[in-house]
This record gives structure tokens, C-alpha cells and sequence, in this order.
């Protein structure tokens, strides 16, 4: 019966907290592949938690962005220690790894075709400047304004802008006008 109430409390919890978390871990992470792993650690993290003893209301944002902020940097650690496996390496069928990566981002609500979002979302993340897809992701998908996404990323809107709209008029030339 206590495993029942904890799902309703994690369920309740989860569904309160879900998008503010995530894009607060979208704007923290370094890289926006690693957003999905970086979530399911936090919420498993809270599960454990739950399981473990009682947790008031109060300050549930940002009890989550303490969790968020500690699975962050153990991630990036991690990372740093397992380098030897690179991205770049090609599978038997040559096709590098980094391409294999499944994103949980799905940004369905852009003013494109949907057929063509996966091209363009695979060559958003393999962008050198993580800015630009945390951008798109942030600006399409969760409906944030400029303003506030060059607050949240500690930049000038004028970088967002500038961001936002040279990387559509790439988009365009690299998948054409109707893409």
C-alpha cells in the first residue's frame, strides 16, 4: 500500500515539476544530448527518495533543481572519465556513433514538416554551439520568450536573435524553403 501512495505522490510530484525541471536542465547541460539520461537520473534519484521518506510540498522546485544540479555534474564527471569512447567512431555499418543517439527532444510544433524535423533535429545537436539548439528547443518547444531564454542562458537577446535567425536562414538554404 506505501509503494501505491508513493506512485501517486511521485506521479503528483512529476507532473507538478516536469517541464520547469526540464528546462532548467536544458539550460545547465552542456550538451542538449544529454538532457534525457540527465532527467530520468533526477526523477529515479526522487523515486529512491520517496521510497526512503516523506517530502513536503514546500520548495519542490527547488529541492528538484538540487538534485538536477548534483546528476549534472556527476554526468560531466562521468563523461570526462569515459572518454575513450568518442562519438566520432563509425559502427559496422560506417555510421558514426553520435548519429545513433536517440533524442528524447521532440520539437514537433515547428513550422516545418514533420517528416523533415528528425533531419533537422540531428543537425541542430551536432551544432558546435550547444547555444543553438537549447535555443530552438526553448523558443519552439516550450514556448519561451527571447527575452527570457537570453535571461535564462545569461546572454543578450541580441545573441538569441541572432542565434535564432541565422540558423533558420541556414536551415532553410540547407533543407529549402518548404523544409
Amino acid at each position: 500500500m506505501a509503494s501505491n501512495l508513493n506512485l501517486s505522490k511521485f506521479n503528483e510530484i512529476y507532473n507538478q515539476t516536469y517541464l520547469d525541471t526540464l528546462k532548467y536542465v536544458v539550460i545547465k547541460c552542456h550538451n542538449i544530448n544529454d538532457v534525457n539520461d540527465i532527467m530520468q537520473e533526477i526523477y529515479f534519484e526522487l523515486w529512491k527518495i520517496l521510497n526512503k521518506k516523506e517530502i513536503t510540498d514546500t520548495n519542490l522546485k527547488s529541492f528538484l533543481w538540487g538534485i538536477a544540479n548534483y546528476k549534472i555534474k556527476k554526468h560531466y564527471s562521468l563523461l570526462q572519465r569515459i572518454k575513450a569512447i568518442s562519438l566520432e567512431e563509425e559502427n559496422m555499418e560506417g555510421i558514426p556513433l553520435k548519429d545513433m543517439v536517440a533524442s528524447s527532444v521532440n520539437i514537433n510544433d515547428l513550422v516545418i514538416k514533420k517528416d523533415d524535423w528528425d533531419n533537422i533535429w540531428s543537425y541542430l545537436k551536432k551544432k558546435k554551439n550547444q547555444d543553438i539548439p537549447k535555443i530552438f528547443y526553448l523558443y519552439y518547444q516550450s514556448d519561451v520568450s527571447l527575452k527570457e531564454i537570453a535571461s535564462l542562458l545569461n546572454v543578450n537577446i541580441s545573441y538569441v536573435k541572432h542565434l535564432l535567425y541565422r540558423t533558420l536562414h541556414e536551415l532553410q538554404e540547407t533543407f529549402g524553403k518548404g523544409g
